[in-house]
């Protein structure tokens, strides 16, 4: 999800409202949008310790698991009885998903949803601020932040993304994703130019390190999975995202026109640039998790590099309120309402939000690792929403009332726990060591 999502996800349902007026071709754009996001960056990293083959795998797989996922969201609502449907789309402060767990398995799965997205973007808002420590750190700001206390840059950016945080409506951040991806593009026609610069200059022989059919380690295999899952993630955007089509009967063709694109373009950015700069000075142990760390800082690359990762810091500060308003919104909706009035709802909203930004700012300078927040985003929120819950959802459903979907159900739901058990506990354990070897003080010359 994400990356952009909430804002898209906002849209979306506003569209819904109205009576879904989304064309074919704006759904695949906003598909498309909601698949490619800032996570593209530590793409290469995942292909780079996954394996070239593996990590095609991987990402074929998610693919298609993605798409069975979102059409077995659509089906558990199409076996819903016309009380269900009604309780379904009763208003209620919670999140499409929520409210058809809430009516299919109870309030606790429903509270267990909304705590996964809750998670999910607070982790998007994290990513954020992880990657502006990055950009930053590569440029000529880099050896005064290295002097600075820690966390003096991310909470910094979070004071900055407060305020445009305490929105009415999360659309008016939308603009963020459209700056995101345009930053992005740059950013990677900056990369693709410093790399075949540079294997030009030594050469496109393979380098002895570079593997095509094996992963570097079974860690690396499951962050490179928590990676890709994190940059798929439509199948709990389904419901929304088919809402506001005018024919929604194409919802399902239009979702896998978009899949297959951000297939390609993943696979080209991931295996291509893993490739590139296989062997180069600037990768000697392999694409960095945010690829941008690997474009040089000195002459003569000097400008453009710089000015890419400035403006990649400034589309993070525009950007994390995404993930900010998001978990606030889930929060704020969990709190006791207030008596009418803007003061008090005000204030509570810069509390929660607040809280939201700073915590997520304080996470982010303690594991200063892009890849690896995003891979344990991946591996935890938008795995169990995607791989786990939509099967048991429709198995709960399908006991009932579509006894032949049963066995595929279960089957679906065990391993997608088993996914996320493993893939989950894998990536927490290398962040946990980053995080030690962070704590670490310096070595002692």
């Amino acid at each position: 999800m994400t990356s952009e999502k909430a804002a898209l996800v906002d849209d979306v349902e506003a569209g819904g409202r109205g009576g879904g007026d989304a064309t074919f071709g704006m759904t695949v754009i906003t598909l498309m949008k909601i698949c490619v996001g800032t996570g593209v960056l530590a793409v290469p990293h995942a292909f780079s310790g996954a394996g070239v083959v593996p990590g095609f795998g991987m990402l074929f797989a998610l693919l298609c698991w993605n798409d069975w996922s979102a059409n077995r969201l659509l089906a558990c609502r199409d076996l819903l009885s016309d009380d269900e449907r009604r309780r379904f789309e009763a208003p209620g402060g919670e999140s499409p998903l929520g409210a058809l767990a809430r009516v299919v398995a109870g309030p606790r799965v429903a509270t267990s949803v909304e705590v996964c997205l809750c998670v999910l973007m607070f982790g998007v808002a994290t990513a954020y601020f992880v990657a502006l420590h990055d950009f930053l750190a590569a440029t000529p700001l880099g050896p005064a932040l290295a002097r600075a206390p820690r966390g003096v840059d991310t909470f910094a950016a979070a004071c900055l993304a407060l305020p445009l945080s305490l929105v009415d409506d999360i659309g008016a951040l939308a603009y963020a994703g459209a700056a995101g991806l345009c930053a992005i593009f740059v950013s990677f026609a900056c990369i693709v130019t410093y790399g075949v610069e540079e294997r030009t200059a030594v050469g496109w022989a393979q380098a002895d390190g570079f593997t095509w059919m094996t992963p570097t380690s079974v860690s690396a295999l499951a962050s490179g999975f928590g990676v890709l899952a994190f940059c798929f993630g439509v199948a709990p955007l389904a419901l929304q995202l088919e809402a506001s089509m005018a024919e929604p009967r194409r919802f399902a063709s239009a979702q896998r026109y978009a899949l297959g694109v951000a297939f390609l373009a993943y696979a080209a950015t991931g295996a291509g640039v893993a490739r590139l700069y296989d062997g180069l000075p600037c990768a000697p142990d392999g694409v960095a998790g945010n690829v941008l760390d690997d474009l040089p800082r000195g002459a003569p690359w000097t400008t453009a590099p710089s000015a890419v990762r400035v403006a990649m810091s400034v589309v993070c500060v525009f950007s994390a309120p995404i993930g900010v308003v998001s978990s606030g919104e889930i929060l704020e909706a969990a709190l006791p309402p207030l008596a009418p009035g803007r003061r008090p709802l005000f204030l509570r909203r810069l509390a929660v939000r607040g809280g939201v930004a700073f915590g997520a700012a304080t996470v982010a300078a303690a594991v200063p690792v892009f890849a690896l927040i995003v891979a344990l985003v991946g591996c935890l929120a938008v795995s169990f929403l995607s791989f786990v819950l939509p099967p048991y959802l429709h198995l709960k459903l399908a006991l009932s009332r579509e006894p032949a979907a049963v066995a595929l159900d279960a089957a679906a739901t065990v391993l997608g726990v088993v996914v996320v058990v493993f893939t989950t506990s894998l990536t927490a354990l290398t962040t946990a060591a980053e995080v030690a070897r962070a704590a670490a003080p310096p070595p002692v010359v």
